[in-house]
């Protein structure tokens, strides 16, 4: 059995159209009564909730859809549930001057929240130049802010000068009750991955299911061979971690896994479950510490057996 290291439950928001049917138990609220002259903000993604606790005073937000299953919105926020399916309700009860999203998930929702009166700004957060890019999109939004550009340029630098210390076949896995999925350089963690200068197990054409993600089929997974795996849990990580262990056991194709020899990690969601945006340079150090062996003692906590 492979040696995997553990962590609390956590949803990935790069997490598939088939599991944005699942249910969050929200109870409809209103946001808190605010100044009327700030620019009032509804994010379809974490990242730019994280953001905006940057820039100025003017804007705010009224509104936000949570991280993960089991972790609500600080008091005040109307919660819109699940990134993937948004509560359109719930964001027309908000009443946001502004609504950000993700243009690979939320371009479809753009006629729906047009016809609600609602302004929606669409920015790219599939790479890290997409990203580090959308951060400075999101400042210009919201009137601008010197302190949010004064952080994306420092994190575009800390980015700049971290590299894994030798090549490494690295497989970014998406893990769900039952099913799993390899993340290519078309999401954000395949995209750092290669740029700290791992090579992605899984390359060259193939067929993605949604943008990002492939089918981890046995024919995928026999051409990988990889000297590290990454595993994002969506759900129980015991019973995902008890699910690819059974799955690697004998001479099938996904036993390879089994051999990595710089093993198989649960990632810590509090950085992974969904594009830590500002955060970005600390996800990286922690990837960076599996290959270069300088995992932090703050890192190793969050990969022990719970």
């Amino acid at each position: 059995m492979m040696r995997l290291a553990a962590s609390i439950p956590a949803i990935f928001w790069l997490s598939l159209v088939l599991l944005a049917s699942q249910c969050f138990e929200v109870e409809p609220a209103r946001a808190e009564s605010s100044d009327p002259a700030r620019l009032r903000v509804a994010t379809l993604m974490p990242l730019v909730e994280d953001a905006l606790r940057y820039a100025n005073r003017e804007a705010e937000v009224v509104a936000s859809v949570r991280r993960s299953l089991h972790s609500p919105l600080k008091e005040g926020l109307v919660d819109l549930g699940n990134p993937h399916a948004p509560s359109l309700e719930r964001l027309a009860e908000a009443q946001p001057d502004l609504v950000i999203g993700d243009r690979g998930i939320h371009a479809a929702l753009a006629e729906a929240v047009g016809n609600l009166g609602l302004k929606l700004l669409l920015v790219e957060t599939s790479s890290i130049p997409g990203t580090l890019n959308s951060l400075e999109q999101i400042s210009k939004a919201v009137g601008g802010s010197r302190v949010l550009e004064e952080r994306v340029a420092a994190l575009e630098r800390s980015l700049a000068g971290l590299r894994v210390a030798e090549p490494v076949r690295v497989l970014p896995l998406f893990g769900s009750p039952g099913a799993f999925y390899v993340m290519t350089e078309r999401a954000w963690l395949g995209d750092l991955a290669t740029q700290l200068g791992m090579t992605l197990a899984l390359d060259g054409p193939s067929d993605e299911r949604f943008p990002g993600m492939v089918a981890a089929s046995d024919e995928a997974i026999a051409m990988t061979r990889p000297d590290l795996v990454l595993l994002v849990a969506h759900g129980d990580p015991r019973k995902i971690r008890a699910d690819l262990e059974r799955r690697t056991e004998g001479r099938g194709a996904w036993s390879s896994l089994a051999d990595a020899r710089l093993g198989v990690h649960v990632l810590d969601p509090d950085l992974f479950s969904a594009n830590p945006g500002l955060e970005l340079a600390r996800a990286a150090k922690r990837l960076v510490g599996l290959v270069n062996g300088t995992e932090t003692a703050e890192a190793a906590r969050t990969m022990t057996q719970p």
